[in-house]
């Protein structure tokens, strides 16, 4: 499997998970980063990153910003320049949560990039849900 259709499968169960447990199963809220998406589909820029998955005012939630990322691509500037961006997002927006989708055996390593981004932005304060047992 290439490194481009393990980020693929993984926005695809991250989608899944934000549908059937925050949306009720109710995709009509969500937008995804794929090139086969109409643009109307698609994630807006986020203070020059976009996103692989948006849902902007949904019931429970005003902003979820889902983002997926493979073994090799946690740990860099990018990455940690495109969290900092989508956390500073939701700590804007009231209701907010941030998703990130990573192979079971670098969740750890999720955790810490997290924490440091939070701690390096000042918005620790937010809701993060790092979803678990991802194929890698």
């Amino acid at each position: 499997m290439s490194e481009s259709s393990k980020h693929i499968e993984l926005v695809e169960k991250c989608a899944d998970w934000i549908c059937k447990s925050l949306l009720d199963g109710d995709s009509g809220y969500m937008y995804i980063e794929n090139p086969d998406f109409p643009k109307e589909k698609r994630p807006q820029m986020v203070y020059g990153f976009v996103p692989d998955i948006m849902v902007v005012n949904a019931p429970k939630y005003e902003c979820i910003i889902g983002e997926a990322k493979t073994a090799n691509d946690i740990e860099n500037q990018h990455t940690i320049d495109q969290l900092s961006a989508f956390l500073r997002k939701c700590s804007e927006v009231n209701n907010s949560l941030f998703v990130f989708a990573v192979p079971w055996h670098r969740t750890g390593l999720a955790r810490s990039i997290i924490k440091y981004c939070c701690r390096e932005n000042n918005t620790s304060d937010l809701r993060i849900e790092i979803l678990k047992k991802l194929p890698g």
